[in-house]
């Protein structure tokens, strides 16, 4: 197992190695939980790297793994790497960068990989004095607001289009706002990976809302999953995985995480929570590729598994209670509902805080 320094050095190693191919390159910088880490905690091997590459506006970029988003998805001597590309105008001023939670929490930390013109250094400074200040705050807080909004407008579309399955995949996925939504008013490193329902389990524990945690276990449907639950779905999930990563010929929302190297990020890290006890949360892992796996299976797979793998989907959806339409009806406007009660306590929280400074 490495550290997060060998990986760190890993990933600048493959940065400068492609930059003189990207040449509207401008920078490059560490994003996610590595960003919190010191450079000797251990880094398990089926963990992926997050980075930011930087490139002008107006310059070609690399081909990205996905037709929905512009990332890169790649295996660099055994380590994972996951790059989203972002262009130089969403840094355009420190303002910006401290308003945007993708970023300005990386960018108040020692994040930066890649930056011969400067351009991160000449932020770096005020992004980390201003980071804590309550404007700033609020002003991610709504940037994860629009965010969800943005996702919620989907659904409607995504239920006449692509039926419960998929309006169930976009639930989950806004609850990664949430999650973040929670990094930002604590000043924590964002997580959006395999552990998030544990930082959201955290804060909302310590600022006496377990409630509400229960209530969002209640709405995906997992408050009653036990060990064995958890490792039969599991189980499920890898073989559909498997399956899906053979056959996937459509684009798909998730497409960038069902590639081969991409199966020990998904399978070992869930292995990790249930190991620890964690059988709800390891949940969130298991429903985002276990339901993107079985879509895969349904478009493109043989047609001898689609009925089986679309009974299988029916079962899971049934499990989340939304089966039918009035489930999904009831489902959302409960999860609308727990949205809202979310952002009231975050804003609480941002008035209470104690490393939050006017």
């Amino acid at each position: 197992m490495m550290n997060v320094l060998e990986v760190k050095r890993l990933a600048q190693d493959w940065v400068e190695h492609n930059a003189p191919a990207w040449s509207g390159l401008r920078a490059a910088h560490f994003v996610g939980g590595v960003t919190g880490l010191p450079d000797s905690a251990a880094f398990p091997s089926y963990k992926d790297l997050d980075m930011h590459l930087i490139f002008e506006d107006d310059s070609p970029t690399p081909e990205s793994q996905s037709h929905f988003m512009n990332i890169l998805e790649v295996s660099h001597h055994g380590l994972i790497i996951e790059a989203g590309v972002k262009r130089v105008s969403d840094y355009a001023s420190a303002e910006s960068v401290l308003a945007n939670p993708e970023i300005a929490y990386h960018l108040a930390a020692d994040s930066v990989i890649y930056d011969p013109s400067g351009l991160l250094a000449g932020l770096h400074e005020c992004v980390k004095r201003e980071y804590p200040r309550r404007k700033w705050v609020l002003a991610r807080i709504e940037h994860e607001r629009r965010g969800l909004n943005a996702v919620l407008d989907m659904l409607p579309m995504a239920r006449a289009s692509m039926g419960a399955g998929a309006t169930a995949g976009l639930l989950g996925y806004a609850m990664t706002f949430i999650g973040a939504l929670f990094s930002v008013v604590t000043l924590q490193s964002p997580t959006t990976g395999s552990r998030l329902y544990l930082r959201l389990r955290d804060v909302l524990t310590a600022y006496e809302r377990p409630d509400l945690y229960e209530e969002v276990m209640a709405i995906m449907g997992w408050d009653k999953i036990d060990r064995t639950s958890a490792e039969a779905r599991l189980q499920a999930g890898a073989e559909a995985f498997d399956l899906a990563v053979q056959v996937r010929r459509t684009p798909n929302p998730f497409e960038h995480k069902l590639l081969p190297h991409q199966r020990p990020y998904f399978v070992e890290s869930c292995r990790s929570l249930i190991a620890e006890g964690h059988y709800r949360e390891a949940m969130a892992y298991i429903t985002a590729f276990y339901h993107s796996a079985c879509r895969v299976i349904l478009s493109d797979g043989p047609e001898e598994a689609k009925p089986i793998y679309a009974a299988r989907l029916a079962q899971a959806l049934r499990e989340m209670g939304m089966e039918t339409e009035a489930q999904c009806d009831a489902t959302l406007a409960r999860a609308r509902r727990w949205h809202d009660d979310c952002f009231a306590l975050a804003r609480h929280i941002a008035d209470v805080h104690p490393g939050i400074v006017d």
